[in-house]
Parts: C-alpha cells; sequence; structure tokens
C-alpha cells in the first residue's frame, strides 16, 4: 500500500499539475488540453512519456469521460442524473464506487474489496486530493478517476459562479 497526492495549481491556463509520492516527488504530471475540443488530460511518466490519458465525451448532456491506459480503453466515468448528491458511474472490470463524490472521499472496490481510496485535502492552496493505492495495478486507473471527477465539479462550480453574476 502507498499513497499519492495529485496537487492541481489554482492559477494554471494549461491545467498542469503533478502527482506526487509520500516523499513529495513526482510520479506523474497531468497536462490538460487548451482550447481543444474533446478536453483530455494527459498522463505522464517520469520520462515524460504518456502513460494515460482521461478524455471527456463532447457534446454529452451528462459528463461522460473515457480512460486509456496504454493506448487501450479500461474505464468510462459518467456522471449520473441525481436530485441531490452528485453520483458518477465507473465502468471498468468489477470496479465499483463508494462513497461520498461531492467532497471527494470515496472508496474504490472489486468484489467487495477496497482496491484504492480517495479522500481530499482541505485547507490547501488548490485542490489536493490523497489517493491510497491498496492494489497496484489499479494506480492509474484511480488517478484517471480523480481527474474526471475534479474537472466535473470544477466545471460545476464555474458555471454557478458565472450564472449568479447577473
Amino acid at each position: 500500500m502507498h499513497k499519492l497526492y495529485l496537487n492541481q495549481r489554482v492559477f494554471s491556463l494549461r491545467e498542469k499539475f503533478s502527482v506526487l509520492n509520500e516523499r513529495e516527488q513526482p510520479v506523474y504530471q497531468v497536462v490538460g488540453s487548451v482550447f481543444q475540443i474533446p478536453k483530455h488530460f494527459d498522463i505522464l511518466d517520469r520520462n515524460e512519456r504518456v502513460v494515460a490519458s482521461v478524455t471527456k465525451k463532447p457534446l454529452s448532456w451528462l459528463p461522460k469521460f473515457f480512460l486509456e491506459i496504454g493506448g487501450q480503453q479500461v474505464a468510462t466515468i459518467q456522471k449520473s442524473l441525481t436530485l441531490l448528491k452528485p453520483r458518477y458511474e465507473l465502468t471498468a472490470a468489477g470496479l465499483t464506487v463508494t462513497g461520498d463524490f461531492w467532497d471527494m472521499n470515496f472508496d474504490v472496490s472489486r468484489q467487495g474489496t477496497v482496491v484504492g481510496r480517495v479522500t481530499k485535502r482541505w485547507f490547501s492552496v488548490g485542490d489536493k486530493y490523497e489517493i491510497t493505492i491498496i492494489d497496484d495495478d489499479q494506480e492509474l486507473l484511480l488517478v484517471g478517476l480523480v481527474i474526471a471527477i475534479d474537472y466535473v465539479k470544477r466545471m460545476a462550480a464555474a458555471a454557478a459562479s458565472s450564472g449568479g453574476s447577473n
């Protein structure tokens, strides 16, 4: 078991941020597309090679993302229609997500066994997430899941703040 920390920079036009290990050393770099449809994020390893990507489906009523690892689509992440709290569905080889998405505190499980846990770190500059990796094979999937949900949350907050200024 180990932990990763996703640190999103507050004012970054390119949406570039780091994923650090417990010793605060970079493990991955995440780079978002700028003015490009569909919106996508590349996850780069220490050698700056793309190891995974998260792509938003364009023109969908509810946000939907595709996660590719090693050029293969391994998961879809879709926001579900709900009245109160947001809910997301993860479609990936027997994985389920339980917990509070909006507050970014949730577990990812396979057949009842937790393979990873995500916790938002409050009182930090920018958004910071702690990702506990229990099953090493799910590391990139967990990082991609956090990127997709965080993006939807940021877009919803931006829409709410621009709509409320009239």
